[in-house]
């Protein structure tokens, strides 16, 4: 079997979200302006506390270290 007939046979290999095969898929598949901005300011948000817990993480390992 050939990667056309996978394609076909409904494995999805190849196939990116909404059905577009293809590098240009991403060309198809831009959100409005107001969804990026919304998504933007979600990553902000985890990103932060991300951050955050890295830094907490860091102060418990420092404070392991030295209990010994």
């Amino acid at each position: 079997m050939n990667k056309l007939n996978a394609e076909v046979n409904g494995t999805g290999e190849g196939i990116a979200p909404g059905g577009y095969r293809g590098s240009s898929a991403a060309t198809h598949l831009r959100q409005p302006a107001a969804t990026y901005d919304d998504r933007l300011a979600e990553l902000e948000i985890e990103n932060s506390r991300l951050h955050r817990l890295v830094a907490e993480l860091l102060i418990k390992n420092q404070q392991l270290r030295k209990a010994d």
